[in-house]
């Protein structure tokens, strides 16, 4: 008897909590997107690998405010190799509204990244097989500022694909540009 009573009560308490969402369809103004996609690091001495989380806020039909997490870790370089962690705060403007399936938008804002670099000094051979490689390590971090241009097309009312155009001025002088394939949900 008591566990019937109990099952009732909780029934009863979920059905008082989700009875004033019924029938509502009021749009959430947040999503969630991942991306990953390909950048030049610095004046195209790195090719880089980069990840991506974000989280954008829609705070009226021209624009949306978001926060995001970069990692990246270079492919290809010069002379070594280089990884980097970076965090932005940006401001995009949709001219055509942020309402439709389709939202092109165009945006700004901060970044701070800390990057390593790490490059060959020395190679050690023995009999002409390579025993050992001694690297040395550059570590760093700067501001700098976003340009962005970014298409988004959502193909269910909770999902989207979009593709980002980036170019990242960091004030020690480095630079990043590259592409992004994205994911998003709303919730």
């Amino acid at each position: 008897m008591k566990k019937n009573y109990f099952k009732t009560v909780f029934i009863a308490f979920l059905a008082l909590i989700t009875l004033p969402a019924i029938g509502q369809h009021k749009e959430s103004k947040w999503d969630f997107r991942i991306g990953a996609g390909y950048s030049i690091l610095g004046s195209g001495d790195y090719h880089t690998f980069n990840y991506e989380n974000e989280l954008n806020y829609r705070m009226n039909p021209y624009f949306t405010a978001s926060a995001s997490f970069d990692m990246g870790k270079s492919i290809t370089g010069i002379s070594g190799t280089a990884s980097f962690k970076q965090g932005n705060l940006n401001i995009f403007l949709s001219p055509f509204k942020n309402t439709k399936k389709n939202d092109f938008r165009v945006g700004t804002g901060l970044t701070f990244y800390t990057i390593t670099d790490a490059y060959e000094i020395a190679s050690y051979y023995e009999n002409g097989v390579l025993v050992c490689t001694d690297y040395s390590f550059d570590s760093r971090n700067s501001y700098g500022y976003n340009i962005i241009f970014e298409n988004s097309y959502w193909l269910t009312e909770k999902m989207m694909l979009g593709v980002k155009l980036y170019t990242q001025y960091y004030f020690n002088d480095d630079i990043n540009t590259g592409i992004l394939l994205k994911l998003g949900f709303k919730w």
